[in-house]
């Protein structure tokens, strides 16, 4: 599989906000996630996603997210998410879905799983000191992984001018939660900071999408740092 797909006269990203966030935040022999606490940003990626794909729609005043009735075809972790979303009782912002939805059972195993019958990861297990087993996520096939980064290389280090939607959100979402500085070299990150902080705050995106939809999403990166910074510092104190 490629992580691009041509629709129409442009291509774009054929994997999803989460999968593609979980691909930059695995460490490719060990398989598990680098230094930090990922599962806020997943969520938000997946809100993220919904919101793009149309499933969600995000209302102001109250700012509540509210399901939509749909026909999309979703991947289980989305539809997972969606589910949850559409059988609540009644209807919350993006903070507390970001936050409901970290802390569902089989979270992140679900999305990787998708990632391992994409070819790009192998589900293994591990021991810890001999007594506790947890499963692991190292990579199978580093090609999706690679085509995703060099056009993040490109986005980023090489162009001045707008950058494919997706592309630009899974750039907002690994800036917000410091996963570049895992897969990318500092000097370039830092001699190029500029262009990364205007992509993250959503100012180069090339996209069709209304405003509106953009600003929920952006508001959804916003939470899920938001979020992801709260539980470290609950947990670090």
């Amino acid at each position: 599989m490629s992580a691009w797909q041509k629709r129409g006269d442009h291509i774009e990203m054929d994997l999803t906000l989460p999968q593609a966030l979980l691909l930059l935040s695995l460490n490719d022999q060990k398989g598990t996630t680098e230094a930090g606490y990922f599962q806020p940003a997943f969520a938000g990626a997946a809100l993220a996603e919904l919101l793009l794909q149309g499933t969600l729609e995000l209302q102001q005043d109250p700012p509540l997210l509210i399901p939509l009735r749909h026909r999309q075809e979703l991947s289980a972790f989305l539809n997972m998410c969606d589910q949850k979303i559409g059988r609540a009782p009644k209807q919350q912002d993006i903070a507390f879905w970001i936050s409901a939805l970290a802390d569902q059972k089989d979270f992140i195993a679900t999305l990787a799983d998708e990632l391992c019958h994409l070819g790009a990861l192998s589900k293994d297990r591990t021991w810890i000191f001999g007594l506790f087993s947890r499963t692991v996520w190292p990579t199978a096939s580093p090609a999706l992984e690679m085509q995703l980064k060099q056009a993040m290389v490109t986005a980023m280090f090489h162009e001045v001018g707008p950058v494919e939607e997706r592309l630009g959100l899974i750039i907002a979402f690994a800036e917000s939660v410091d996963l570049l500085k895992h897969n990318f070299e500092p000097h370039l990150l830092s001699q190029h900071a500029g262009r990364i902080q205007a992509i993250s705050a959503g100012e180069c995106l090339k996209s069709d999408t209304a405003e509106a939809v953009v600003a929920s999403v952006q508001q959804a990166i916003s939470m899920a740092n938001a979020v992801s910074a709260s539980t470290i510092a609950s947990i670090v104190t």
